[in-house]
């Protein structure tokens, strides 16, 4: 018995009253354990990838693909292609049928959505019936219910399943069925879905993810360095709100902050536009078409760049621990700001900082109120605020479910693979409790109630974002201000914890595996972080089978050095498989061409038999309830424990 205490029976029995009640739910119960597996979903590094990211989503990684196949191997390649488009996308491709089919829409419509019925019950058939009712959407709960019970092949219900059907299309409802079961089908074909990190910057459609992600019935979430940035942004962090600022501007993605969260960046645009010359660095990377807006947008990078790194010099000056002084670069410009030392060498800048040589570190009375005014509008924003506590609530540091690890970044290390001490804290911490107690840090941000506790977990996210034995960042420096004002690359070089070097060998992952309480065979960790070369030969999956990389490139940016448009994994019942994607290039070729950005799905690891839901961590929770359950029927059946509710004869439909 989990809850061996009287009071706990007293209080289950209010919920199970009498004997036949319980029964009824260690029955259920021990049923449920038998059901296959559950589905999982992990993708990583989104970076404001919306149309990608949904299109995964909607796929679940090419396993609708995959179950068409199974179920229509006779059906024309192009039809499965439209079918799947109609699942993953189902108003968009029903007007695109509605316009090219004319008087055969509904009679077409009709015939389609029988086959997604079939594709329904598939994806459906590991779950028991009180799970599937829950994702049913209304107002056809009852509806949906009656088509994915019956079998419109069964010689009594043929009509009877026909008849719902015409009278569906009769009353022009069968549109919005077509939804609900596609809706269905895309919440059946995965139950939980992980996010290892960086769903903001670089793309414009982050606020869009986040909405996504709320809705979501079962999510969860491991910060990444960029999604720390934006937390931090959020809650008074100066220097990370002028992160957030900059690399918007430099990728020319300012919708998300301005228009999804209301946050204006005018008096950046103003005083840059009316104080600050253009250079050649801060020229957005993501084209502008109007010249004039070109040129506001690149004064006001080089401005949100400068706040940037006055703002860190503050945190870096109050944090010693930190040990990032030689971080602050502003300061060793040479009097006639032409020049500035870096690790001891001096190296000409390639444009003027804007700065007084002889007091480069002051923050202007103008650029003061700048900041000020940006941060109250940050910190007032309520969207913004609402994504960032969901952000908190479901996120972490790392995750440990089914004999996985998931975590964005890395477990510091030693050269000889040993786990790094680091200090940053005012304490030695390593592994796994170092990143426990960040997780604290990270919640103190948002939750302490003291403001000196805040301040110091605000500071403690600025390191999370750029420190060395930062678990999200990963490297021994970070060179922005290196990458805009020196032309020798040698500096923009940021050389990486050993981690990333060392996770080629089993040894060293099994050992980080073990130190989070994983000894199993099919133990995997899971990363992202930094993106997969694969034109270079570079393999995602790493440490002997036992580590897979999933940050593929979701971000174009990336897609010169990755070859794809991001890795993707599926956990079922059967063992994990790895999807690769291909690029959008349009978002008309997905309806209109049946366009499916899967192109690559192969088993990373097979379990040697096909795992049950009483083999995972639900299932584990699941029989502690049914110990109780059994400790509560023993005490109604022992008499130490009164039953209530009806129990008296005539239940059923014959008197007995």
């Amino acid at each position: 018995m989990t809850h061996g205490s009287s009071k706990y029976l007293e209080l289950l029995s209010q919920r199970y009253p009498t004997r036949e009640t319980v029964v009824e739910a260690i029955a259920m119960r021990r049923a449920t354990l038998e059901l296959p597996k559950p589905t999982e979903h992990f993708v990583s590094d989104l970076h404001g990838e919306f149309t990608a990211f949904t299109h995964v989503l909607r796929n679940a990684s090419g396993t609708i693909r995959r179950y068409i196949g199974e179920l229509f191997p006779k059906l024309p390649q192009k039809e499965q292609d439209g079918l799947a488009t109609l699942i993953y996308y189902p108003r968009e491709k029903m007007e695109d049928l509605r316009a090219s089919l004319a008087g055969d829409y509904e009679e077409r419509l009709k015939e389609q959505l029988f086959q997604m019925i079939l594709v329904a019950k598939r994806v459906a058939s590991k779950y028991d019936h009180d799970h599937l009712q829950s994702f049913f959407p209304g107002p056809y709960e009852k509806l949906l219910d009656t088509l994915l019970l019956e079998e419109r092949a069964a010689r009594h219900k043929r009509h009877y399943v026909d008849a719902i059907l015409d009278a569906l299309m009769e009353m022009g409802a069968l549109e919005q069925v077509v939804e609900d079961v596609a809706d269905v089908t895309v919440a059946f074909a995965v139950e939980h879905l992980h996010v290892l990190g960086d769903i903001y910057d670089r793309g414009d459609g982050a606020h869009r993810i986040m909405d996504f992600l709320a809705a979501h019935p079962r999510v969860d979430i491991q910060w990444g360095n960029h999604d720390i940035a934006w937390i931090g942004a959020a809650l008074g962090s100066r220097p990370l709100m002028m992160s957030v600022i900059r690399i918007a501007l430099r990728y020319n993605a300012v919708e998300t902050i301005e228009e999804a969260y209301g946050i204006s960046l005018l008096p950046l645009l103003r005083y840059a536009e009316e104080h600050v010359a253009a250079g050649e660095a801060f020229i957005p990377k993501v084209e502008e078409a109007d010249p004039s807006r070109r040129m506001i947008l690149t004064r006001a990078h080089k401005l949100a760049a400068l706040l940037q790194f006055k703002t860190e010099a503050e945190v870096i000056a109050r944090n010693p621990l930190f040990d990032m002084d030689e971080r602050i670069l502003l300061d060793r410009v040479s009097a006639d700001g032409k020049w500035v030392q870096v690790e001891g060498v001096d190296y000409p800048l390639r444009e003027d900082l804007g700065v007084d040589p002889q007091d480069p570190l002051t923050i202007t009375p103008e650029e003061e109120g700048i900041l000020e005014e940006l941060s109250k509008a940050f910190q007032r924003a309520e969207k913004l605020q609402r994504h960032i506590r969901f952000l908190i609530d479901r996120g972490g540091m790392y995750k440990v479910i089914n004999d996985n690890l998931l975590f964005h970044g890395c477990i510091p290390l030693n050269g000889d693979g040993s786990f790094k001490e680091t200090h940053f804290l005012g304490e030695n911490l390593s592994g796994r409790a170092l990143l426990d107690e960040l997780d604290r840090q990270v919640r103190r941000a948002r939750y302490a109630e003291k403001t000196g506790d805040r301040q110091r977990a605000l500071d403690i996210l600025f390191y999370l974002w750029c420190g060395q034995d930062s678990p999200l960042f990963g490297k021994e420096r970070i060179t922005t201000f290196e990458r805009y004002y020196i032309e020798d690359k040698n500096t923009h070089r940021e050389r990486k914890n050993p981690y990333y070097s060392l996770r080629e060998k089993e040894e060293v992952t099994l050992s980080i595996l073990r130190a989070f309480g994983l000894n199993s065979e099919r133990s995997l960790l899971i990363n992202g972080h930094t993106p997969v070369k694969k034109p270079s030969g570079e393999s995602p999956i790493k440490g002997g089978g036992h580590l897979v990389v999933i940050d593929g490139g979701f971000a174009p940016a990336y897609r010169k050095t990755t070859g794809t448009a991001g890795y993707t994994l599926i956990s079922n019942s059967y063992g994990i498989l790895m999807a690769a994607h291909k690029p959008i290039t349009q978002e008309e070729a997905l309806i209109r061409e049946n366009f499916d950005i899967t192109s690559e799905l192969e088993y990373v690891m097979k379990y040697k038999k096909r795992r049950r839901r009483w083999d995972t961590d639900e299932g584990r929770a699941i029989q502690g309830e049914i110990e109780d359950l059994t400790a509560l029927f023993e005490a109604y059946d022992q008499g130490i424990l009164a039953e209530g509710g009806n129990q008296g004869p005539g239940r059923g439909i014959f008197p007995r």
